[in-house]
C-alpha cells in the first residue's frame, strides 16, 4: 500500500557526501519556489559500489553503464548495469534530464511533486518479514515486496526541499522494493542537491540552480549478477547490494 508523503521519514543516502534534507515535509515554513522547468546536466561517470559479505567494492562506469567486474576472497563476480533493460532504471533515468517540479500545498512549500519515470510491480505484493526492514536496512520504509516483473512508467514523485531552504531530497523509489532477484530498486534510492536561491522569506525568495546534486539508486546484487564464476558465487551475491551514483547540476529554464 502506497504510503502518504507525509509519513516518509529522513532517508540516509547509501553512499557519503549527499546533501539533501528529507525531514522537512511537515513544515509550514516558507520555502523558496522551486517551481516550473529544470535542465538536469549530469557527470560523465557513474560510480559504484558493491557491498558483500561486509566487504566493499568500488568502481566507475561511463554514463551509459556497463559490466564490472570485482575480486571477492579470490571469486571474480561480474555484474552488469545494462541501461537499455526496460526494468532498469540508471540514474540519469531516475532523475531526467528535463524535469518539471510543482509545489502545490500552499501550506506547505518544502513538499515537492515531480513527475519522473518509476518503477510498480508487475507481480505480487507482499509485506516484508518481521526485522527485514526500517532503519539501517535496504527497505527503510518497510515497503511492500515486489515478487515478479517490474516495469516503469512515468508516475509522481515526492520530494522535499530543506528546512533552511537551501537544499533537497527526492525520493525515487515506487514504494516497492526487490524481492532480491528483480530489478526493483532499493528502499533508500534518492536525489539530492543544494539549492542556489535569490531573495528571502517574503521577499521573492526563488531558487535558480542546484548545485552538488548527486543520485544514488541502489539494487539487489543478484539481479545484475552476469551468473559467472564458480562454485559459491550465486550464495556470495544472495545478500549482495550495488548501488550507483550520479553527479548533476540543475538550471532553470
Amino acid at each position: 500500500m502506497k504510503r502518504s508523503p507525509l509519513l516518509l521519514l529522513c532517508v540516509l543516502p547509501f553512499l557519503q557526501g549527499a546533501k539533501g534534507d528529507g525531514c522537512a515535509a511537515g513544515s509550514t515554513s516558507a520555502a523558496p519556489d522551486v517551481t516550473g522547468a529544470w535542465a538536469i546536466t549530469y557527470d560523465d561517470v557513474i560510480g559504484v559500489r558493491v557491498a558483500i559479505d561486509g566487504a566493499v567494492y568500488d568502481a566507475q562506469l561511463g554514463a551509459a553503464g556497463g559490466s564490472f567486474t570485482i575480486d571477492h576472497h579470490g571469486q571474480p563476480l561480474t555484474f552488469d548495469l545494462d541501461c537499455a533493460r526496460p526494468e532498469v532504471l540508471c540514474p540519469s533515468e531516475s532523475w531526467p534530464a528535463q524535469v518539471l517540479i510543482d509545489q502545490r500545498d500552499i501550506a506547505h512549500q518544502h513538499q515537492m511533486i515531480v513527475s519522473l519515470p518509476q518503477q510498480t510491480c508487475a507481480g505480487t505484493l507482499s509485506e516484508p518479514a518481521p526485522g527485514s526492514c526500517g532503519a539501517g536496512t535496504d527497505n527503510p520504509e518497510c515497503d511492500p515486496i515486489c515478487d515478479g516483473d517490474v516495469a516503469v512508467e512515468s508516475a509522481e514523485t515526492f520530494g522535499v526541499i530543506g528546512e533552511d531552504g537551501q537544499s533537497f531530497r527526492l525520493y525515487l523509489g515506487g514504494c516497492i522494493v526487490t524481492n532480491g532477484v528483480n530489478c526493483a530498486l532499493l528502499g533508500a534510492s534518492v536525489a539530492d542537491a543544494d539549492l542556489i536561491t535569490t531573495g528571502a522569506p517574503g521577499q521573492g525568495w526563488r531558487a535558480t540552480a542546484m548545485s552538488s546534486g548527486l543520485v544514488t539508486v541502489g539494487y539487489a546484487g543478484a539481479c545484475l549478477w552476469a551468473r559467472d564464476g564458480g562454485a559459491g558465487a550465486e550464495a556470495a551475491v544472495a545478500g549482495a547490494t550495488v548501488t550507483f551514483t550520479t553527479g548533476f547540476t540543475g538550471a532553470r529554464r
